[in-house]
Order: C-alpha cells, then sequence, then structure tokens
C-alpha cells in the first residue's frame, strides 16, 4: 500500500468524528428525557424530600453541635424536635387569638369590603377617560348575572366535579406534614453513614474534589434557607408592628403573609408591599396606603442593608433577571414548590457550572473557583455600618477598591471544622 492509499482514510476522520459525536448527544439526550419521565412517575416523593432536606439543614448545626458534647444524634434530633415543636406552642400562644380575631372581623367585614371595593373602582372608572363601552359598568351587577347564566353553572359545576384533584391536593399536602419530619430525623441520625455511603459511590480519583464541592453547595443551600427564613421572620415581625402602629385593620394577618412572601427573593416583598398598600385602600383610606408604602419601602431598605448582611453570611451572587426567570420556570415547571426551590437549584447550577469551567477550561484551582462564585461575608459591628462614610474614606485613603467592606473568608483561613473529614490530599491543588 502506498503512501497515497494510506492517507485516503484519514482524511474523513473528521467524518467519523463527527458521526460519533451527533450520536453520543442523541444518546445523551434520550437519557436525559428518560430520566425526566421517571422523575415525573415518582413526583409524588419529591414534596416531602424537599421540605425533609429543609429540616435537615435547620436542624443539622443544632444536632451537629450537641454531637460535639458528646451528645447522641437521636437524643440531639429529639432534643432539636422538641424545641422546635415547642417554639411553634409559643408562637401560636402569641399569635393564633389574634389571627382568629382578625379571620372572625374579616369575615364580617366582607360585605362591606366588597362594596367598598366595588364603588372604589365604579369611582375610578367615572374619572378616568375610559372609552365609553366601559362607561357605566357595574361589577356586582356584571357578576350576578354572570352567575345566573345557565351556561356559566354549568362551568361552575365542572369546577365542582374536579373534587377528586382537590382530594388528591389535601392528600399530598398531608403526606408532606407527616412524612417530611419522619425522613428529616432519619437523615439527621443517620448523617454520617449517609455520606459515607455516597462517597463510596464517587471514583477514588475524583472523589477528593466532588466532596470539595458537595461542601460548598451544602453550605450555600444551607446559608440560603436558613437566613431566608430567619429574614422572613424577621419581616414578618416589622411589617406587623408597623402596620399595628399605622393602625391598619387584619394588620396581623397582612403582616404574617408579607413575611411568608418574603421567602420568594425579589418578588415576594414587593408582593408583601402591594398586599399591604391595597388592604388600606380596600378600607378606603389613601392616605395611609401612602404610609403603608412608606413602611414598607423602609422595611426593606432595613431588609437589605441590616438584617440580610447579618443572616445570611453565604451568597451566591445572581442577578435580578436570573432570579426572574428561575421563578418563572419553577413556577411552570413544580408550581408553588417549583418556585420555592427555583432560587436554591439555580444557586446549586451556578456552583456546579463555575466550578467546572473555571477548573477545567481557565486551568483555576478548586479554591480559586470557589471564591469567585461562593462568598462568605462577614458581617461588620453595627456601629460600623453606621458610620459608613468613615469606612469609605478609611478605605479609599488605604487604597481599597470602594465596595469591599465585605471580606471573602475561605476555608484555608477558617478553623478546622473537627466534625467534618479532611478533603483530602489535593484538594486545593490543580485538578
Amino acid at each position: 500500500m502506498n503512501q497515497q492509499d494510506r492517507e485516503a482514510p484519514r482524511r474523513f476522520e473528521w467524518l467519523r468524528g463527527m458521526g460519533i459525536a451527533s450520536w453520543s448527544i442523541v444518546g445523551a439526550c434520550a437519557v436525559l428525557a428518560l430520566l425526566v419521565w421517571i422523575l415525573l412517575q415518582l413526583r409524588i416523593i419529591w414534596p416531602p424530600l424537599i421540605f425533609a432536606v429543609i429540616i435537615v439543614y435547620l436542624f443539622k448545626p443544632l444536632v451537629d453541635r450537641l454531637e460535639r458534647y458528646r451528645v447522641p444524634r437521636v437524643a440531639g434530633g429529639c432534643l432539636a424536635y422538641l424545641l422546635f415543636g415547642g417554639l411553634l406552642v409559643l408562637i401560636g400562644v402569641l399569635i393564633v387569638p389574634v389571627i382568629n380575631e382578625q379571620t372572625v372581623e374579616l369575615v364580617h367585614q366582607f360585605p362591606a369590603v366588597i362594596d367598598n371595593t366595588s364603588s372604589t373602582v365604579t369611582d375610578l372608572a367615572a374619572r378616568l377617560p375610559l372609552p365609553e363601552t366601559f362607561q357605566g359598568l357595574d361589577p356586582l351587577g356584571e357578576l350576578s348575572s354572570w352567575f345566573a347564566d345557565p351556561s356559566n353553572r354549568e362551568v361552575i359545576l365542572g369546577w365542582v366535579s374536579q373534587a377528586g384533584e382537590i382530594a388528591r391536593g389535601v392528600l399530598e399536602v398531608a403526606v408532606v406534614v407527616f412524612l417530611a419530619p419522619v425522613l428529616a430525623f432519619y437523615i439527621l441520625v443517620d448523617a454520617h453513614n449517609l455520606r459515607q455511603a455516597g462517597e463510596r459511590l464517587i471514583p477514588s480519583a475524583d472523589r477528593a474534589e466532588a466532596i470539595h464541592l458537595m461542601r460548598q453547595i451544602g453550605k450555600a443551600v444551607g446559608g440560603f434557607i436558613r437566613g431566608q427564613l430567619m429574614v422572613a421572620l424577621v419581616v414578618g415581625l416589622l411589617s406587623s408592628l408597623t402596620l399595628l402602629i399605622l393602625d391598619l385593620p387584619f394588620w396581623m394577618l397582612v403582616g404574617l403573609l408579607a413575611g411568608l412572601l418574603n421567602i420568594v427573593p425579589f418578588i415576594g416583598p414587593w408582593v408583601g408591599g402591594a398586599l399591604g398598600v391595597s388592604t388600606a385602600l380596600i378600607v378606603g383610606d389613601p392616605i395611609r396606603a401612602i404610609w403603608v408604602a412608606v413602611a414598607f419601602l423602609a422595611i426593606q431598605q432595613i431588609d437589605n442593608h441590616v438584617v440580610s448582611p447579618l443572616i445570611l453570611r453565604v451568597a451566591v451572587h445572581l442577578s435580578p433577571v436570573t432570579i426572574i426567570l428561575a421563578l418563572l420556570a419553577g413556577g411552570s415547571i413544580g408550581g408553588l414548590l417549583g418556585v420555592l426551590i427555583a432560587v436554591p437549584a439555580t444557586a446549586v447550577l451556578k456552583i456546579v457550572a463555575g466550578h467546572l469551567w473555571r477548573t477545567r477550561v481557565l486551568g483555576e484551582s478548586w479554591d480559586q473557583a470557589m471564591q469567585a462564585v461562593l462568598v462568605e461575608y462577614q458581617p461588620e459591628p453595627l456601629k460600623d455600618r453606621i458610620r459608613l462614610g468613615r469606612l469609605e474614606d478609611r478605605q479609599t485613603g488605604s487604597g481599597a477598591e470602594p465596595g469591599e467592606e465585605h471580606t471573602i473568608t475561605t476555608d484555608a483561613e477558617k478553623p478546622e471544622d473537627p466534625e467534618e473529614d479532611p478533603p483530602g490530599p489535593g484538594a486545593t491543588n490543580q485538578p
């Protein structure tokens, strides 16, 4: 065989490579589609499992600290559950009577609220330059005529006939309420064995890097969950007290809803503020609505500049556009549960993708990749935060860049956690 015959197959080697790559992509997409189909078929297990993970992240620091004082994990888990149950009972004793009273008041005032809303909408429609087709509309009359239409009654009966779906939703909620704490307790008690079993499933060549990456994910997700719940509690208390001072009806209900909505980043605070302003407008007090709007803006500023920096010790920076898109995607895929887990899931994806990109493509070390994605804040004393102008002058005089008031703390700068195993040789070296 001459030289020309030996070189002929090499000219088509690129075509063979393209074929292999194409079929590999097709196979990966098929496997991904099969995995998604399996996950959808098993979707009933995800709500209790997700809420169990949230409970684990809430209680794990306390159980780990008790274990350092030679308290068995079973006893530590029972003590954590007892403390949490006692806290819920205390909160219930304090706020349930007020909520019950305001709920009864809301039921009694509901017809008046509907009348006020209708009159407000009618007055607004009369003042605005609306087209003639919208003038003189009676919202309540239109609603009554809609219910009187026989065809619309059939639609209502169709909604009522979906009682099976409603019962299924109630069953899923009951499963989450009763099964999630049980799963969380077993995960808390058997955390060490589960971690070791998971590490044994990873090839030894990639084990140290996988452990390092999973620690960063656990640190970010745990900090997010605990921080968001604490921030929601603080915002709920501040909102309730502020609305009580402003003498807004149903102040406890509105404040609690504002705190719960604050769990959803970026969008929740705005919805909570809009709820308070709408309540003031419905009761027919525009001046009070303005004061409520100002109060919610002040509460959000306190949250952004004082509460969150002190509570949220770990942050994965996500832009507002990314958060909105993640919330939309999570809501379309998983409803309310998808909205709740959309932001932490996006943060996990950013940590993994950022680590792989910076270590595999940019050639950075593991710690450099972590510092670029996951930031730990060391909160400053409150007196230093109040004297922000002096701090900026001091930074400018020392040549520091503006905006560096937060200190990035790496694992090498922090003391070792005696409960965790060392990451293994080469954990901070170039992989």
